[in-house]
């Protein structure tokens, strides 16, 4: 009777184990599992491969001295056609775990899940779901590769590729409520980072508050560059240690250090957001009740802070708050603004720029000036984001704004 329970359970594990996808049934706990959601089916699929190889393959997933897993490095990336024809032209989409050297070409991939959506948040979903059972860790980051433009609905995660499961033909995004809808399913995440344009701004940080530690973006639009993965896996594996805010911040530096990109940010999304949140809500309450006074100064401020390019409607906040601070003499909102500056000490974990951008500090805020700018976007900021439901930002707004 022994030989044969013990020959039958023999049997169930060989069962299990051949049906399950070599090298990912049953791996021990790593210390990190890095996951990048590369949304590569529209004009930036001839980056896809590159970044695979010559980036996150480049340094590859590590393990110790005894083969136990230390960093495990996974992509998830989409191509389409009309695009890059190199590498196979493969169009669908693949899921690698990326080691060291290794090429991103077919039969390469772990799993092939043929046409996904990127702009999807199902797929987002089955990707850090799948991630996470299959190669569990003590920590998560989770980069979004591919276009961006912070909570804009019809930018984010863009994909060009037709779903056949709807009626209309695309493109589709990831936008701001179909992340915000996903955040829960998708588990704790010790860091974001966002390799897109335009994302660092107190909207995004907001929606994240309490789902991750802290976050990697730019404020400004992305060159080809970006985040450089493989600076960042190269400290990640010397030092497997490294807590969510010092990956934030090799992220960040990366972009500007060796990609020579424009802005970018490492800020701090978790219980020390508060005190900015806080800090802009009281200075929304302050500017609005001085409006009737104070407008001209206010229009001077706002209009020394300098927009983004092709958004002009993001502009950094501290500087924005340096302004109102030095043109309005009222004592209250001198006060306000104050605040709001010095809550930058305890959020911004790090902030580069290059000359040119001199005036930036790490977040940007929506901001309006004139009724034509109530458009579709305005009234979806109003209806749908956290950060105005829960803030006095966008009623100050709606009154400075006629």
């Amino acid at each position: 009777m022994y030989k044969t329970t013990r020959s039958f359970f023999t049997l169930i594990a060989l069962l299990i184990l051949f049906s399950t996808p070599a090298g990912t049934a049953f791996a021990a706990q790593a210390k990190w599992t890095v996951m990048v959601y590369m949304s590569g089916d529209n004009n930036l699929e001839d980056y896809i491969v590159k970044d695979i190889e010559e980036e996150l393959g480049l340094v590859g997933s590590s393990v110790d001295n005894k083969k136990k897993p230390v960093i495990n490095i996974l992509a998830l990336a989409d191509r389409g056609p009309g695009y890059d024809t190199s590498q196979g032209d493969w169009q669908t989409t693949k899921l690698f775990y990326v080691t060291q050297d290794m090429s991103a070409t077919p039969g390469k991939e772990v799993e092939d899940w043929g046409e996904r959506n990127f702009g999807d948040p199902q797929t987002l979903i089955d990707f850090v779901t799948w991630s996470k059972k299959h190669y569990p860790a003590d920590h998560y980051a989770l980069y979004f590769w591919g276009h961006g433009w912070n909570w804009h609905p019809g930018w984010a995660m863009q994909d060009d590729t037709p779903d056949v499961t709807q009626d209309d033909t695309g493109p589709y995004t990831l936008d701001y409520h179909e992340i915000k809808d996903a955040i829960p399913s998708l588990g704790f995440i010790d860091m974001v980072g966002f390799d897109g344009c335009n994302m660092a701004s107190i909207e995004i940080y907001k929606l994240w508050r309490g789902h991750t530690t802290a976050i990697a973006a730019s404020q400004e639009y992305v060159n080809w560059n970006g985040i450089e993965y493989d600076v960042v896996l190269s400290q990640l594996v010397a030092d497997p240690n490294m807590t969510a805010d010092e990956v934030a911040v090799a992220s960040a530096e990366s972009a500007i250090i060796q990609g020579g990109e424009r802005t970018w940010s490492a800020v701090a999304v978790d219980s020390r957001l508060d005190t900015l949140l806080t800090a802009v809500d009281q200075f929304a309450v302050a500017l609005n009740n001085g409006l009737a006074v104070n407008r001209q100064q206010y229009d001077r401020a706002f209009g020394a802070t300098r927009p983004l390019w092709q958004a002009k409607m993001d502009n950094d906040l501290y500087y924005m708050a340096y302004e109102i601070n030095r043109l309005v003499s009222d004592s209250n909102i001198q006060s306000k603004s104050q605040s709001v500056m010095n809550a930058f000490d305890s959020v911004v974990l790090w902030e580069g720029h290059t000359n040119a951008y001199s005036d930036m500090h790490g977040i940007t805020i929506n901001l309006i000036s004139k009724a034509s700018e109530k458009d579709a976007d305005w009234i979806y900021y109003r209806s749908t984001l956290d950060f105005a439901l829960q803030s006095s930002w966008d009623e100050f707004l709606d009154a400075y704004a006629w």
